[in-house]
């Protein structure tokens, strides 16, 4: 007869997993210039991020590589798809770098298993993101 091993904190850990993700986003792309010669900007690069669960875990092949639990449900608002990004200044923008795409509305991205719900909100401007479970 098998038994079932539940980690209590996997859902806490899945979120701050995804707050790190943010934030290592927001510092890698600090002082990249995202502009090509010709002055127009390019898309993804080091100060992009896709929320959903296997953009979040990136490369699967690095060695001690996180994984999201099968159970865990990545949720967005505040965003036109999926994809966030940093410019030089570490300010999000809705998808690229243009001034009309920074954000000027809070982004909620809800981390849950069915049961739980942790809320992140990322602040505009700032880039500063808090987790608060509900």
């Amino acid at each position: 007869m098998g038994t079932t091993y539940y980690k209590p904190g996997k859902l806490r850990n899945d979120a701050a997993f995804v707050k790190m993700r943010l934030l290592q986003t927001r510092y890698r792309a600090i002082g990249y210039d995202h502009r090509n010669f010709d002055g127009t900007f390019t898309a993804g690069g080091p100060g992009c991020l896709t929320l959903t669960k296997s953009g979040l875990e990136g490369n699967r092949s690095e060695a001690g590589a996180y994984r999201l639990q099968k159970s865990t449900q990545i949720s967005v608002t505040g965003l036109s798809g999926n994809t966030l990004c940093f410019d030089a200044k570490g300010r999000p923008h809705d998808g690229d770098f243009s001034l009309a795409t920074l954000l000027h509305e809070a982004v909620d991205i809800g981390v849950n298993d069915g049961s739980k719900r942790y809320r992140l909100t990322l602040y505009p401007v700032s880039g500063y993101v808090t987790m608060k479970k509900e």
